[in-house]
């Protein structure tokens, strides 16, 4: 997995609602989760150039986990938001 490159195509999905006039709260779950997926792409790549490896299926766990974790939340929109942002991994 390229993780520079998933990194910069969430960048690109995310402009719509990073760059928004009067941001929802659908914006707002979908940017929180979107700066994370951002620090978790930093932290694999950073980590694959370390060591030389990764490990892909570490990565898609921790993403599935969180992905559990916001389908438990009340439903509203900001956990709308949460939930496209991570679906789009």
């Amino acid at each position: 997995m390229d993780f520079n490159k998933l990194n910069s195509e969430l960048y690109q999905l995310s402009a719509n609602h990073r760059f928004s006039k009067q941001p929802t709260q659908f914006d707002k779950g979908y940017l929180k989760i979107s700066d994370w997926l951002n620090d978790l792409c930093y932290y694999y790549e950073k980590k694959r150039q370390e060591q030389e490896t990764y490990d892909e299926d570490e990565f898609k766990a921790l993403v599935e986990e969180y992905r559990t974790k916001i389908s438990e939340l009340e439903p509203s929109e900001y956990r709308d938001g949460l939930l496209k942002a991570i679906n789009e991994v």
